[in-house]
């Protein structure tokens, strides 16, 4: 009696634990996840190899076969324990549908009784999915699932996939095949798909095209089990020892190690005769299967019920096998959902409520520019917005103090290189000042005594030499308004919805932007009109730097020119000046207005004094980012449905011997259907623009950048080589490398053959990576961004190729690219 209890409350136990996995696998079909490949075993054969029999016996329910419901798509059926009986028919809709037709989908459902047949059912499923005489029907992806409960049924799930088809007729044409074949070639290709094969004795197994796919995605037959229909027409065709050596496993093609199975099909029915019962086909296969030579066959190769016993108990083990996998894909697939619906943000209705949603956003927003600007880079409570690691890629966009220093320290080291328009060797000095600047002394020579100096003549000396400076001011201005633009994108892709980024640039940030800009390039001019003031130097170190002059020129009883001294005069002013002119750009251009000016952007004032319709504009949703809503949040529910019973499952004892069987492998990781797109809702984000406030001229996003002419590479955010030198260079220093200038030869002093090359735009934000990936989904910021200019490449040589660096004379073009199309 003891005995006999313990093993009542053993079988009800295994029962109870394979009901929770079967629990499991029906919430994951239902969520239907890309990246979560599911343990289920699929039923496949060619047309007319009698697997609408097979399921019959598997389930004790005849499949209407008139109306094709189980060869258009795919069909889940489910087998569990109850003590009524009862079979329900419902729809599993693709997430590719939109919102609304998967809502109808979803909604389909009904349980047979006296007044709805199966057949009615399961056509009126049909006709849904799939509606006669609509093309690609056989493209559906929607999932019928037939659900039949009762006190013997197995705890089993099986999908039946449309049968293979060799040649087009009137109900399938070419194209229908191939889809066919797709379809099951995607379930198939699964490594965590148990394959039951269906062959039919009514032809020569050779020309079967099931056993050709399952040696193709399963060769060593390791996850396939076969099964045989129609034995009693093996006679007719002469075929029977060749098909017994099959299902014997002795024809080494298609040896399966999980056995075969041999199934005796009913004969054909007359119209309104009785479908056989369970117990009709159990004695109808005992007889035949009693004499002949099929009965070399051992009982538990034989009959519905040896294939029930073994598809249940397989099924559990496999499931079992990736419990331990899938309860790491499921939080990955949850994570996915939630940043999800995090990117698409809560809906609102009514204006006031858009407002209210917009200045929290503003002061979230508000809360990364300081630190950001500040340069201290700490995360906000239950953000991840600043890398706590370094990016070996380069410095991320979200450091602005950072990416702005750098900017800086490019600017100082181009003026010091490349500000002077005349270059002077050893004793060049003393040539030039005998036929430059004696001929300009002659030539502003006025009322003043022969001999008297010429005090104008400096400041005009230092004019020509220095006139290169406004230029590198207006690249660098133009270069740290980049630098501000990324770093509000990855701001907004950080804490904004998506459906409200684009409206934003537009609506607000645009605008903001091109106010700053605009003040920078007022205070710029300013200081560059400054350059032609002649105002004395009021620095001591003038007047020491000449006195030490003229005692080393006078030294040994030389004497110097009025000229020497005028060119010595202006070349000790210029160094003096130069560092005045880069600290006040730095100071009054960029940190005034550009890097103080990011603190006035998101001023939560500024959303109070919005127009109803620009809080629409940017904030209201459209009618996709609602259904899509809704739907995340149907699919959440099921993930974590799923997370609970997986987290229960991998605590029982009795699946870990499974677990520790666990066969993944690196092709389960990929899509079935084809490489793996970086997002359910991947977009090409833009950032936000530079405005132009020096010429209307706008560059199509599509246009070609201006070609640059020789000049520094700009500091590369990829693998590829960075050349010495260049900020970002960590080969030998942290710091850049200041550009030397040109070797003299000759002791002949030279002006420059041109204006100094363009200095590259700043180089584009790395690629975001922030724990959990969670905006991967918008990668599409690569070199179809129009804010952000080309990577650089290397040609053969081993140089920077001409179409990387500007010319000074389309300088001011970039700012068109920089700016909205």
């Amino acid at each position: 009696m003891g005995a006999s209890l313990d093993s009542a409350l053993d079988a009800q136990e295994l029962a109870n634990e394979q009901r929770t996995l079967l629990d499991l696998i029906d919430k994951l079909q239902f969520a239907q996840l890309d990246n979560v490949k599911l343990p289920q075993i699929v039923v496949v054969g060619d047309q007319s190899a009698g697997k609408s029999s097979v399921l019959e016996a598997i389930t004790g329910t005849p499949f209407p076969r008139d109306a094709g419901a189980c060869t258009r798509f795919a069909t889940e059926i489910r087998l569990r324990r109850s003590p009524d009986t009862s079979i329900e028919v419902s729809i599993i809709p693709d997430k590719a549908r939109n919102f609304k037709e998967q809502e109808m989908l979803r909604q389909f459902g009904g349980t047979v009784h006296a007044d709805v047949s199966f057949d009615a059912l399961m056509r009126s499923a049909v006709d849904l999915i799939a509606p006669k005489n609509m093309p690609g029907r056989f493209a559906a992806k929607d999932i019928l699932v037939v659900e039949k409960r009762g006190p013997d049924m197995p705890l089993l799930t099986l999908v039946d996939l449309p049968g293979l088809v060799k040649n087009a007729n009137n109900d399938q044409s070419l194209e229908d095949i191939r889809t066919i074949e797709a379809l099951t070639d995607r379930y198939m290709k699964s490594p965590r798909t148990i394959i039951l094969a269906v062959v039919g004795c009514n032809s020569d197994y050779v020309h079967a095209s099931i056993l050709t796919k399952a040696r193709h995605f399963d060769p060593d037959g390791s996850r396939s089990i076969g099964v045989l229909t129609k034995p009693d027409l093996a006679d007719g065709i002469g075929l029977e020892d060749k098909f017994i050596e099959l299902v014997s496993n002795r024809d080494k093609l298609n040896v399966f190690q999980h056995g075969w199975y041999v199934l005796l099909n009913p004969g054909p029915r007359e119209a309104g005769q009785p479908w056989p019962s369970a117990e009709q086909r159990r004695q109808a296969e005992e007889n035949f299967f009693s004499r002949g030579k099929w009965s070399v066959l051992p009982e538990n190769m034989r009959g519905a019920s040896a294939l029930k016993a073994k598809l249940s108990t397989q099924l559990q083990r496999h499931i079992g096998r990736y419990v331990k996998t899938l309860r790491k894909q499921i939080q990955k697939a949850l994570d996915d959902c939630d940043d999800e619906l995090k990117s698409l943000g809560t809906g609102k209705d009514t204006p006031e409520e858009m407002r209210i949603e917009l200045v929290e956003l503003f002061s979230a927003s508000k809360e990364l520019v300081i630190p950001a600007v500040h340069g201290f880079y700490k995360n906000p409570p239950r953000k991840n917005f600043f890398r706590v690691t370094a990016d070996p890629r380069g410095t991320p966009a979200q450091n602005l103090r950072a990416r702005a220093t750098e900017e800086n320290d490019r600017f100082a080291a181009r003026i010091r290189a490349h500000g002077r328009k005349y270059n002077f060797a050893e004793g060049s000095k003393h040539d030039y000042a005998r036929r430059e600047v004696e001929m300009l002394l002659r030539q502003v020579r006025g009322s003043e005594f022969p001999m008297d100096s010429k005090p104008r003549a400096v400041y005009m000396l230092f004019q020509s030499y220095s006139e290169y400076w406004p230029k590198l001011a207006q690249e660098h201005k133009d270069n740290l308004g980049v630098v501000c633009n990324e770093f509000l994108s990855e701001l907004i892709d950080f804490g904004w919805p998506r459906r409200m980024r684009e409206p934003l640039r537009r609506q607000f940030l645009d605008p903001q932007m091109k106010a700053l800009m605009e003040k920078a390039q007022d205070e710029l001019e300013r200081l560059t009109q400054d350059m032609n003031l002649e105002v004395q130097p009021y620095d001591p170190e003038y007047e020491e730097k000449l006195r030490n002059w003229h005692v080393e020129a006078t030294k040994d009883g030389a004497k110097f020119s009025e000229a020497e001294e005028v060119l010595e005069k202006m070349l000790i002013y210029y160094e003096l000046a130069a560092k005045t002119f880069i600290r006040n750009t730095i100071t009054q251009v960029v940190e005034r207005h550009l890097l103080q000016g990011m603190y006035g952007i998101f001023n939560s004032v500024a959303v109070m004094s919005m127009s109803n319709e620009v809080v629409e504009a940017i904030a209201a949703e459209n009618k996709e980012t609602r259904d899509r809503r809704q739907t995340l949040k149907v699919q959440k529910k099921a993930i974590e449905e799923a997370k609970d019973i997986c987290a229960s499952l991998a605590m029982r004892k009795e699946l870990r011997a499974y677990a520790e069987d666990d066969r993944d492998s690196t092709d389960d990781t990929s899509d079935e259907e084809g490489p793996r797109r970086h997002t359910s809702n991947a977009s090409s984000m833009r950032r936000v623009p530079v405005p132009d406030v020096k010429s209307p001229r706008r560059t199509s996003r599509h246009q070609q950048q201006p070609q640059r002419e020789e000049g520094p590479p700009t500091t590369s955010r990829t693998s590829q080589p960075t050349p010495p030198g260049v900020a970002g260079d960590y080969s030998t220093s942290h710091k850049p490398e200041v550009p030397r200038a040109p070797v003299e030869t000759g002791g002949e002093y030279y002006a420059t053959s041109k204006p100094p090359s363009s200095a590259p735009p700043p180089p584009p934000r790395p690629d975001k990576v922030r724990s959990g990936e969670q905006h991967r989904q918008e990668a599409g910021l690569g070199s179809n961004n129009p804010y952000v200019p080309a990577e650089p490449r290397i040609d053969s040589s081993g140089g920077w190729p001409s179409d990387y660096v500007q010319s000074a004379a389309r300088r001011q073009a970039r700012n068109g690219v920089l700016g909205r199309a």
